[in-house]
């Protein structure tokens, strides 16, 4: 068998295997989640941000300008994809907010806040 031909048996296994394991994978990227509304900045400059995002998913949202963010939760129970969250970010009129939503992800630690 010629060396291209290898190379090109070895590529389609890698691309199945991996199309494989992402089935199956708990980690797929989620689209983002739905901002219903992103009020102006109140007299503590936070923003409210309404929304809806899967099922008990944490939701980020991050301020390009401050390079600050907070991360919430979505409902728990019983709203399938379309489950209400809401958060405060300290930002100003005009800046540019990311929100994601992510689930299930197996990359944390737990630590306990000392007394």
């Amino acid at each position: 068998m010629n060396r291209t031909l290898t190379g090109w048996i070895a590529l389609l296994a890698l691309g199945l295997l991996c199309g494989a394991s992402a089935c199956t994978s708990r980690m797929l990227p989620l689209p983002p989640p739905n901002v219903d509304s992103v009020g102006p900045p109140n007299a503590q400059g936070l923003v409210l941000i309404q929304g809806s995002a899967r099922e008990n998913a944490s939701i980020g949202i991050v301020n390009d300008r401050t390079r600050t963010g907070v991360i919430v939760s979505s409902e728990e129970v019983g709203c399938s994809s379309t489950c209400a969250f809401e958060a405060t970010v300290e930002a100003r009129a005009g800046d540019q907010l990311r929100v994601w939503q992510f689930f299930e992800t197996s990359s944390m630690r737990e630590v306990q806040v000392p007394e």
